[in-house]
Formats: C-alpha cells, structure tokens, sequence
C-alpha cells in the first residue's frame, strides 16, 4: 500500500527527484520558458513534478521542511509517495514510477542492488536517526536479570537484523562469533546470550507496535520516529556508521535527479535548514556535512560586498 501528498508547482512544500525530466519534462520547461519570454505573460512557468518515495517516519518530513523550498527555487514541485515497507519504493523506482526515493541507508541499497537486480544508485547522504532500543516492561538493562525467556524484536530484513546484532553487542546483551562478517550475522551468529533472549525477526515497521508482547524492541529510526517514541526515554542508540546513513536514491542512468539532489543537498541552503530544525538538527550528519560552507548572513554579505566595490574605487 502507498499513500501519495501532491506538493504541486509553485506552491509545493514538498521535494523528490524526476522520471518526468527523462522524459519529457526539460522539453516542457524550456517550452515554458520560452513561451512566457515572448508573450510577457506575468504566469510562472510550470513545474517539473518529481515523485520521491518514502517510509513512515522523519524522512518525508524532512523532504517537505527542508528540501522541497529549494528545489521549488529550481522549478520543481514535489509529490511524496509514501510506502509501508522498505522493498516497494526500490521496486517502483526501478520501474519509474517515482524519481528518486529517501527510505534506506547505504548498506541496505548495495544489498538490495545485489540480490534484486535492480538498477539504482545514491545521490547522495542526509541526516539520518539512528536505531534505537525501546521497552515497555523494563526502564534499564539491569532489569533483564529478572526476565525469564526475554524476547527481543529486530527487524528481519537481512541488513538491518546484523545491525540490531550489532548493536546488542555493543549494549553488552549479547556476543557474536569471532572471524564473523558481522554485516551478515544472523540469530545463528550469537555466541554469548547471558540474558538467554530469544531474538524474533519481524517486519521492521511492526515492531513499534509489539513492545507490549516483548522484552525489547530494535527499531530502525524512521519506524521509531514515526510511532512518536522519545529518543530520551530509548534504553540503547546507534552510533551510526558511514554505511548506515540514509540516502537519496535514484536509478543509475538518470544523472539530472542525481546531480539535481547532489546540488540541493550538500548546499549551504540545506545545511540551513537542517541547523534550525527543531526535529532535524539532532541527526547524526553525513560525513561531507563539514566540507559545506554554512550560508553566509545575508546583511553580512551584502556589507562584504558593498566593502569590495568600495576597495575597487579607491
């Protein structure tokens, strides 16, 4: 299932990527363009509609808030897509039904490239929340001496099982084998479990709605976000790896949306609206976040440039 919310033209506050651009959108624009600059019409030109899909979660959001004001400066609107599971926007993607998606990370997209065929690539990272630890029965680790048959929810999806593995790990819950490609461990790979927790593989997106029926609960950030759980009140949180940071998705031969989201994302601009976000400012940042300059102060550089005229006349 997928819900579609139309940002559309000029009044879009929404932002995606474009099937319509290989086809033809930059025909239209230029058509626009041309046609308004003849005429003199004051009527804007219209819109290249992109279509990005999403998951549940803070991802959509952050589409609309912060980028979707600066693709609309570059006269594109925005369609969101959303989708209830992490395997259909990759497909639809492929097919061209959207333009570009923002519901994975790296490591999830190379597999999905790898076992499903498909023909996509990364533009680019964003912001990404990481996995959290969640619990209605208990309010510390400690507690679990008192569980008997504890149960642990992790998604079952292959990437993201090894992450909740890892985290585990990490959390001192569990250890692994050693020698073990831990981008690949399974409930199989668990070496030590002193709590003796039983590990039940679930679909990611149901987990929020099971920690009644569990110990413990490793929900991915966007499932998290969406089912309004407090990072705060989180028993364990990712340290979220390069690989792990979620990207913007687009079909390997479509280098306009690549290059477009590229250009939009590591801007100033987005860095910006990142900064000022009360739900975004928070996120773990991608690794090329310091190279991007933060956007200069408008009066500062209006003075900056007012002092360099005034150099050039004396």
């Amino acid at each position: 299932m997928l819900k579609i919310k139309s940002f559309t033209s000029l009044s879009a506050l929404c932002a995606v990527s474009a099937l319509l651009l290989s086809a033809c959108g930059g025909d239209d624009k230029a058509a626009a363009n041309t046609t308004a600059s003849n005429t003199g019409s004051a009527n804007a030109p219209t819109a290249i509609e992109l279509k990005v899909g999403v998951c549940p979660g803070p991802y959509g959001q952050m589409l609309e808030q912060t980028i979707a004001p600066l693709l609309k400066d570059k006269g594109y609107s925005l369609t969101v897509v959303e989708f209830t599971d992490y395997v259909q926007p990759n497909l639809a993607l492929d097919g061209g039904d959207i333009d570009a998606n923002l519901m994975q990370h790296q490591a999830y997209l190379d597999t999905f490239v790898q076992n499903q065929g498909v023909k996509l690539k990364a533009a680019t990272s964003v912001p990404t929340l990481g996995m959290g630890v969640f619990a209605h029965q208990l309010k510390s680790f400690e507690e679990l001496a008192n569980i008997e048959d504890g149960k642990v929810a992790i998604p079952n999806d292959a990437v993201n099982l090894a992450r909740a593995l890892r985290l585990a790990r990490d959390l001192n819950l569990i250890t692994l084998k050693a020698d073990l490609d831990e981008n690949k461990a399974s409930v199989g790979d668990i070496d030590q479990n002193p709590y003796n927790l039983e590990f039940v593989p679930m679909e990611a997106a149901q987990i929020s709605r099971s920690l009644d029926s569990v110990t413990l609960g490793f929900i991915p950030g966007n499932y998290a976000f969406a089912a309004h759980l407090d990072y705060h009140t989180a028993l364990g949180i990712e340290q979220v790896a390069e690989d792990i940071k979620n990207v913007v998705a687009v079909r390997s031969d479509d280098t306009k949306t690549e290059q477009l989201f590229f250009e939009v994302v590591q801007s100033p601009e987005f860095k910006q609206n990142i900064e000022q976000s009360a739900e975004f400012s928070t996120f773990i940042k991608p690794q090329w976040w310091d190279s991007v300059a933060p956007k200069a102060d408008a009066p500062a550089a209006a003075d900056a440039a007012d002092a360099s005229a005034a150099d050039k006349a004396a």
